[in-house]
């Protein structure tokens, strides 16, 4: 520090300690004494730093404020000994005026601080602070200046921090309406787009995202429209790295995406043209001969993928690689190609093909590449192929077939419309109006109601009557007319018709009507009833036999109708009968009495035989009803007759059979055997006559309804082994195999069940005389008992099978002498299994044996 005396303008240094000294590189003798001004003058900066004004003005104020004066970061350089050079320095001075006792200023003290390094590195600081805002000045003019949207977003909710100009006018939006909201309540509509999660993503993560033409939809004026971006989403860093947004740099390709779409939709039209027609395309380089495919080319010469030039060659159909050839000859010359030839596929079908070119050339004229196509024309091919046999079959239709022009004159008439309308040849047909071909009066039916007809609507058909041209005969035909459309323009060009000469027609339904007149009246006066069903058994027709039969109007018979002249107990099992039959398709048969219209009831049969169409389908059936009543008369009187005769010879055959008992023990015991033996073939007689006694009472008690049945609880089993048993001591040749499963008790007439069985299995001893087995079984199916007799003998034909089961039936020709019987088992044995609620019947091969099954209910209610 200095002292400093107040004689001004001097201020004469009266003192200075060493740190000034040092300080200001000087020694005390050049300062003691000396005015400041003196010792310290002027340096080479003071004329930008005016440090001498200054301290003067610092001086005077502090001498007359009596405070302390500072002076804060002035420059004054000081000399560097030794040489005329000055060193930089900066101070801060503070100037302290030291008062006397009065108050009065005797001297001062000047206390310079060195702050040159302070200066130096404020100086640095605020010129770093300007060159920054000045950068940030040219950052932020080069931001909102940008060709391209940028825009910093900040926090969650991407608040819009800054914004640039390029960017409003992508949102269509102004700065006013952006900065400080939301970016997604200031556009509202880019909500849901995606856009949230893909700032979430790199605000959270610190990645950033690249996103190339997406599109995103945003209001301009008073629409949605949507506009495409490529933009980058990078994080927003604060100056301790953390993340406080997203800066998003943006910018309009709209035009760009929408110009490739047009294009790309450009080349895909073009591609789906191609594709739509199959076209093939190919480019042949004539200098290599190698050629470029395209996959469609390929395919239509059978490959599934382009093959070499000499592959496609081959397949080829031989007869077309002359023309072929040609074809490239000529085609260097005119410039153009185009051919059709045949393709053989691998699997050997014929294919056409349709190829067409264009031949390039080089500078002299050589021909050296040709473009072209290739167009599968195999359908096109086939339709040439059917028109011409469409025109064959026309020309040989027996209809009238034309082609009408809106001229009123037929462009085209078949054979069969020439000769039917008395055409010379197709030059006559060209010439003559269609006003020619009929009557005046005829004709305004074609004016004013099938042509008009067939212009608005499409079409027309019904009768009309037609002139021949030479005969001028006038004769009915049915007509068929169609309008023709141009395919492109959908405009009428013609009107199709298709004639059907009615004469022949005619005059079949009259002669049909004839016919079915003349079939009345032999039906009518038949004495047979003759009816007719539907495929649902609905009746359709009756003759007048059964009208007078029933005395009912033949309306009342149609439909199911006819049930009702059925005497009532019948009517139930008849209309069951026909239902069952109607859904398999059999022959039907069934008995019933009839309510006559004498008042009397009669027996008949009404059989019918089904009925199929052309395509195998039933149809229903055709058939007929007999009056059996006479014959119903005589089976009972017949059946009165074995009755009586029966009863009347059972006394004196059991008293026979009694008698030749006696006399057979007799003779034995007196011994006499061949006697005896001789008695005893008789009894074996006498058993068989009784047992063809008891075989008519049991035949004239079933036709009676007077057949008894005890009905008991019983096991079925058991009762069948003791037969077998009893029937195996009778059999010398056969063996009876048995097997049973179990099957429990069963109710029913146990004695009549035997009966049965014992009848089946004595039918299969006798009628299998060279076989040495019989095989019986019984089992347990669906609530019922299934019992088999299975032997192998003679067998019976189909033909037959259905008729085992009648009276009296027996074997047919040489076999009938062969094996005794009267026929009655099997039909007792039937009737007594339906009786007891069961089935009955029978399977087999002729010479291989027969089959004889029963089925029988478990539980049955003892009605």
């Amino acid at each position: 520090m200095l002292i400093i005396s107040i004689d001004k303008p001097l201020y004469t240094i009266i003192d200075v300690n060493n740190a000034y000294l040092k300080a200001t590189n000087s020694c005390r003798e050049a300062l003691i004494g000396k005015s400041v001004f003196g010792a310290f003058p002027a340096n080479p900066t003071d004329e930008e730093s005016k440090n001498i004004e200054r301290t003067i003005f610092s001086f005077d104020e502090a001498i007359r404020s009596k405070k302390p004066h500072t002076m804060s970061n002035y420059r004054y350089d000081i000399p560097i000994p030794g040489t005329d050079q000055f060193e930089e320095r900066y101070w801060t001075t503070t100037n302290t005026p030291v008062l006397d006792e009065h108050g009065d200023v005797v001297y001062f003290i000047h206390s310079p601080i060195n702050v040159t390094e302070l200066y130096k590195v404020t100086q640095r600081e605020k010129e770093g602070v300007e060159a920054l805002q000045r950068q940030r000045q040219q950052l932020y003019s080069t931001f909102m200046q940008a060709p391209v949207g940028i825009a910093i977003f900040k926090g969650p909710e991407y608040v819009v921090d800054l914004i640039n100009p390029s960017l409003c006018e992508i949102y269509a939006k102004r700065q006013t309406e952006l900065i400080g909201r939301p970016i997604f309540e200031a556009i509202p509509q880019s909500k849901g787009q995606g856009f949230e999660e893909l700032l979430d993503n790199v605000r959270l993560t610190g990645k950033s995202f690249k996103g190339s033409g997406l599109p995103v939809t945003i209001m301009k004026g008073r629409k949605l429209e949507t506009i495409y971006f490529d933009f980058v989403y990078e994080p927003f860093k604060e100056n301790d790295g953390t993340i406080s947004g997203v800066i998003a740099v943006a910018t309009d390709v709209t035009e760009q995406v929408n110009a490739k779409k047009r294009i790309e939709e450009a080349e895909e039209r073009s591609r789906l043209a191609v594709q739509a027609v199959g076209l093939g395309t190919y480019d042949l380089d004539l200098l290599t001969g190698e050629i470029i495919t395209s996959t469609i080319f390929a395919n239509i010469f059978g490959f599934d993928d382009p093959v070499q030039r000499d592959e496609y060659v081959a397949v080829f159909h031989p007869d077309d690689l002359e023309p072929r050839a040609n074809a490239h000859v000529q085609a260097i010359t005119s410039g153009k190609l185009i051919y059709e030839a045949r393709v053989i596929w691998k699997d050997k079908t014929i294919h056409w093909v349709k190829v067409e070119g264009k031949v390039f050339y080089d500078a002299k004229g050589k021909a050296t590449r040709i473009l072209g196509t290739l167009l599968d024309i195999t359908e096109q091919r086939k339709a040439i192929e059917e028109q011409r046999k469409l025109i064959t079959l026309a020309d040989n239709s027996v209809d009238l077939m034309s082609i009408l022009s809106l001229d009123g004159t037929n462009s085209y008439i078949n054979q069969a419309g020439i000769d039917l309308l008395g055409f010379d040849d197709v030059e006559h047909v060209l010439r003559v109006p269609i006003s020619e071909l009929h009557d005046p009066a005829h004709f305004v039916q074609v004016e004013q109601e099938v042509l008009p007809t067939v212009m608005s609507k499409g079409r027309w058909e019904g009768t009309m009557l037609v002139r021949h041209l030479k005969t001028r005969e006038i004769f009915p035909v049915y007509n068929n007319c169609i309008r023709i459309d141009d395919p492109i323009s959908g405009a009428p060009i013609a009107v199709g018709a298709v004639m059907r000469d009615l004469r022949p027609e005619i005059l079949a339904k009259q002669a049909l009507a004839d016919s079915e007149e003349l079939l009345r009246n032999i039906t009518s006066a038949a004495p047979t009833t003759l009816w007719m069903s539907d495929e649902k058994g609905a009746v359709t027709y009756v003759n007048q036999t059964w009208i007078e039969w029933t005395g009912c109007e033949y309306a009342e018979h149609l439909g199911y109708g006819w049930l009702n002249c059925i005497y009532a107990p019948d009517r139930q099992k008849v209309a069951e009968k026909l239902t069952d039959e109607f859904s398999m398709h059999d022959l039907f048969e069934v008995e019933f009495r009839l309510n006559h219209t004498d008042g009397t009831i009669h027996w008949c049969i009404i059989t019918g035989q089904p009925q199929f169409n052309d395509n195998g389908n039933f149809s229903g059936y055709i058939g007929s009803c007999v009056d059996i009543t006479e014959q119903k008369h005589l089976q009972q009187q017949k059946d009165d007759f074995i009755g009586i005769a029966s009863h009347e010879l059972k006394t004196p055959v059991t008293s026979i059979k009694a008698y030749a008992q006696i006399l057979e023990r007799t003779l034995q015991k007196r011994g006499e055997t061949q006697e005896a033996a001789m008695m005893s073939r008789m009894d074996a007689q006498i058993n068989r006559l009784i047992s063809l006694i008891s075989d008519l009472l049991d035949v004239t008690k079933i036709n009676s309804g007077k057949l008894q049945f005890n009905e008991t609880e019983f096991d079925f089993i058991q009762m069948a082994r003791e037969l077998i048993e009893d029937l195996q001591r009778t059999a010398e040749k056969h063996t009876i195999i048995e097997n049973y499963s179990p099957v429990g008790l069963v109710y029913g007439d146990k004695e009549r069940i035997g009966q049965v069985i014992t009848n089946l299995v004595t039918n299969a001893i006798k009628y299998s005389p060279k076989a040495d087995k019989i095989i019986v079984s019984a089992s347990m199916k669906n609530e019922e008992i299934i019992f088999h007799v299975q032997d192998f003998g003679i067998g019976i034909s189909t033909d037959k099978l259905n008729k085992v089961f009648e009276q009296f039936y027996r074997v047919d020709g040489n076999m009938q002498n062969t094996f005794s019987g009267l026929g009655l088992g099997l039909y007792i044995s039937a009737e007594i299994i339906k009786r007891e609620g069961g089935k009955i019947w029978a399977t087999s091969s002729l010479g291989e044996g027969s089959t004889f099954c029963f089925s029988l209910p478990v539980h049955r209610t003892n009605l």
